[in-house]
């Protein structure tokens, strides 16, 4: 499966460790085409249904769209690089605007 910077997918975070989030749930694809093409591992940032109004830059608001059945909170503050064996379908992709914003928050983040 081809996966590109700003795809959604459905990802197995299991097991987790701590406070670490886990299950199967869906997570944005941070890392480049070129990378993921070259690389056994992915970076990726989790969705939670769990919404956090106003909470830029930690969280960001998804809308339900394609295969995101519910709205929810991009875990900007919990981005992690898995093995691409962990992914298991594309449901959807962020518009160039979302990306824009979600990369900005996480610089104001790693700051």
């Amino acid at each position: 499966m081809e996966l590109n910077r700003g795809d959604i997918c459905l990802v197995n975070f299991n097991p987790a460790k701590g406070g670490e989030i886990g299950k199967l749930r869906p997570a944005i694809v941070m890392s480049s085409l070129e990378e993921n093409s070259m690389l056994d591992t992915i970076i990726v940032i989790p969705l939670s249904t769990y919404i956090e109004p106003d909470a830029l830059p930690y969280r960001y608001l998804i809308e339900k769209r394609g295969k995101l059945n519910q709205n929810s909170d991009a875990c900007i503050y919990e981005i992690r690089a898995l093995s691409k064996v962990r992914v298991k379908e594309k449901l959807t992709t962020l518009s160039s605007s979302e990306l824009a914003t979600i990369q900005n928050a996480l610089c104001a983040i790693l700051g």
